[in-house]
């Protein structure tokens, strides 16, 4: 079989598909890597995608690079191997609405959005492709337009889109991919575990991390945040136990606050850039479930509703803020 050499597209210019495009372009010479962010972009996005054109992107972390994407505003005329989806949560329907017809035949289709369910708000016919959920265990954060700091190595959870086990084979492919790039890459059978695991950690670090402006490891090192991390794994945990899995929620989001200690988390970010953040899909999605089984939600809920009203006031400071596709979608 010959080696597939169509061009792969991140779509979503934010902190993570900045980084992952980076990468994947440093890591495949003489392929086209396209980071693509909306039709219509932002005055911020358009300044990031413009200094990535004049001089790449500008990683920094345990090793410091320059990459060069193609960058691409809105879909182009082209047919694509691979399609990574790194918007915000409540963005992939509209972002698949713009650029899931650059898919190639047997393109693999990849969703690294924040969230629970992401994956459903894909039209039906890149859902009857088969679907990976992805899900990026690296911190990032774009600290000026066209540079991006990491926060350890590049680290991709894959599994089946939750419920939809016969997509495992689609998971083994795409791995296959990554792996030889650097990237380290885990497996799960489990779709629905792979995404609550990552979803119970930005529950907690980025809401929290966002109202007391910690960085991820202060969250741990602060005491009195550390008292609000311990209860809001607890009722986490009890709605875990009602679902009828096994995850240790407190254990989930030490261990990610540690791996990304020094990340300043994407729901920070939004609030400080005038934007829509991503607790409605995380944070409001885990109550809707609570209430639906009886299990107290408390800490969560005041938490929900006091990050409404930071947005809330985030964007009267801030006219320019939208909810456009090029809405950075970083993680915890």
């Amino acid at each position: 079989m010959s080696e597939d050499t169509r061009p792969v597209v991140v779509i979503g210019p934010g902190a993570v598909g900045t980084m992952l495009a980076a990468h994947l372009q440093r890591n495949l010479p003489g392929r086209r890597v396209y980071l693509a962010g909306s039709a219509i972009p932002s005055p911020e996005t358009s300044a990031h995608l413009a200094e990535i054109e004049g001089g790449g992107v500008r990683v920094h972390g345990e090793t410091s690079y320059t990459a060069r994407p193609l960058v691409c505003r809105g879909s182009l005329d082209i047919t694509a191997s691979h399609l990574f989806f790194t918007v915000k949560a409540g963005q992939v329907e509209a972002a698949a609405a713009e650029f899931s017809q650059m898919a190639g035949e047997g393109a693999i289709t990849a969703v690294f959005s924040n969230g629970l369910d992401v994956c459903k708000d894909l039209p039906p016919s890149c859902r009857e492709r088969g679907v990976v959920r992805g899900l990026v265990g690296t911190g990032a954060e774009i600290t000026k337009p066209g540079q991006v700091n990491q926060f350890g190595a590049l680290d991709v959870t894959l599994a089946p889109e939750p419920g939809a086990a016969e997509d495992a084979a689609l998971v083994r492919r795409l791995a296959e991919f990554l792996q030889p790039l650097g990237i380290r890459v885990r497996q799960k059978r489990d779709g629905k575990e792979a995404e609550w695991r990552k979803a119970v950690a930005n529950a907690v670090i980025n809401p929290l991390g966002a109202a007391l402006e910690l960085r991820n490891g202060e969250l741990l090192e602060t005491p009195s945040a550390a008292v609000l991390v311990e209860a809001l794994a607890r009722e986490l945990q009890a709605l875990i136990d009602a679902e009828g899995m096994t995850l240790n929620a407190i254990e989930i989001v030490r261990d990610t606050a540690r791996a990304t200690a020094g990340n300043r988390n994407s729901m920070w970010q939004d609030l400080m850039r005038g934007r829509r953040s991503e607790i409605r899909e995380v944070t409001g999605r885990f109550i809707e479930r609570a209430d639906a089984r009886g299990v107290l939600f408390s800490t969560h809920k005041s938490l929900y509703y006091r990050i409404l009203s930071l947005e809330k006031d985030s964007f009267s400071r801030d006219a320019q803020g939208d909810e456009r596709l090029d809405i950075e979608g970083g993680i915890s």
